[in-house]
């Protein structure tokens, strides 16, 4: 059976953190600290849990919206004014209830379960971690409702007080054991580190046997919703962050920092960083390209070096191979861009946007004026500035005649030696 609700104690100054941030907001994995507790506890209550809110309250707040409820907690109150505060919002009268502090990441769910489990025995259940030499008795319980609503009646300080009055008043109070790593707290930045080794170890042993090549696992920096597929690799010093998939048989080259974004099957990236933006199949994109939000590159293309796209939709086999910019535009199939292209979108007011057809050749160094409009089989001479519309099938030019004037570097030297 689950507990009625659960109880997440967020409240803590964290000074130890040294930050203007609530130590159970640092991220860990692609998550905060306090989002791998709630993961383990929501799969062991039956309702909304209450968060209690104190330091930066509005942070935790917003991060969990609707997913939780909340009261808040004076500065300096104690753990069981703490408890008190969150009880108050618990309106069931009988059942038990989870109190966890929000600051455990790697309380797993069976632990969080036997506590459950372990409190029906009785009236309250505590989490024991072991290691060889010492016994740590960590901020994890579980409560008969009625029974730690008589307790707090009394002026305790700490919850440990309430589990000591409840084993003196007759009742039974369960210890539940569990390894080491489970007790640690995060209270310093050496806290979130070492959750950090832990964490990242396990997610990177996950993908590995589910079919991913690591060359150097320590390595590479996985958030735990990143999805990897069969037979891709991951090279050292790779970043995949946040809500990010890539597809199977990829090869993920050192230098890469992929967040949020989509990546297909096939696809070859070296040292790019990509935002919020999608590549399709088969797809060759590096070294030292930039995707930034709503950038969608097809099959097949190959983005090349120093190269940026943001906000474009790119056709399939198109290749954009270096030095260059395509923002806000709509670009087709099978487009060659030259060295230097530059989609110039922004009139210091307002962004406009450019539309390329298919099967173009831009020479090197054209200059697209948006708003204009590209049509199918169309050429641009080198350097190009491209202000007006160009119908299919046109070779546009727009630059000056060169002119050459023999013999005037000689008369300009001398004047200036004047």
């Amino acid at each position: 059976m689950k507990a009625v609700t659960a109880i997440l104690l967020a409240a803590g100054d964290g000074k130890r953190m040294v930050s203007r941030r609530q130590k159970v907001m640092h991220n860990l994995c692609g998550r905060p600290v306090i989002g791998w507790v709630m993961r383990s506890v929501q799969r062991n209550i039956a309702e909304r849990p209450i968060t209690v809110l104190g330091f930066d309250g509005e942070s935790v707040k917003e991060y969990f919206g609707k997913d939780s409820g909340y009261v808040y907690q004076n500065p300096g109150d104690s753990t069981a004014e703490a408890l008190r505060a969150g009880l108050s919002a618990v309106s069931a009268e009988d059942g038990y209830v989870l109190v966890i502090a929000g600051n455990l990441p790697l309380i797993s769910d069976g632990t969080v379960s036997a506590l459950v489990s372990a409190a029906r025995k009785g009236s309250a259940s505590r989490l024991i971690c072991l290691s060889e030499d010492v016994t740590l008795i960590v901020a994890a319980y579980c409560f008969e409702l009625k029974a730690i609503r008589a307790c707090l009646e009394d002026k305790l300080e700490t919850i440990e007080q309430c589990v000591g009055k409840l084993r003196k008043d007759g009742r039974m109070v369960v210890d539940v054991y569990a390894p080491e790593i489970e007790g640690i707290e995060v209270d310093t930045r050496e806290d979130l580190w070492c959750c950090s080794e832990i964490m990242r170890r396990v997610i990177n042993a996950g993908h590995m046997s589910r079919g991913v090549t690591f060359i150097d696992p320590n390595t590479a920096y996985i958030d735990a919703d990143v999805k990897i597929g069969m037979d891709t690799v991951i090279h050292p010093n790779v970043e995949l962050l946040g809500n990010t998939v890539i597809g199977e048989d990829c090869t993920i080259y050192s230098g890469c920092r992929i967040e949020n974004s989509k990546i297909g099957s096939g696809c070859i990236l070296d040292a790019v960083v990509s935002i919020d933006a999608q590549v399709e199949d088969g797809a060759k994109v590096g070294p030292f390209v930039r995707l930034r939000p709503d950038s969608h590159i097809g099959a097949g293309c190959k983005i090349g070096n120093f190269v940026e796209v943001k906000n474009s939709a790119i056709g399939e086999k198109t290749s954009i191979a270096h030095l260059t910019y395509v923002g806000d535009a709509d670009v087709g199939s099978k487009v060659n861009m030259g060295c230097g292209t530059v989609f110039v979108n922004y009139d210091g007011f307002k962004k406009h946007r450019t539309t390329v057809g298919n099967n173009v050749f831009l020479g090197c160094q054209t200059a697209l004026v948006a708003p204009v409009k590209v049509g199918d089989d169309v050429y641009t001479g080198a350097g190009s500035v491209i202000t007006e519309d160009i119908p299919d099938g046109a070779l546009a030019m727009a630059r000056c005649r060169q002119q050459n004037k023999e013999g005037w570097v000689e008369k300009y030297r001398e004047k200036k030696r004047r």
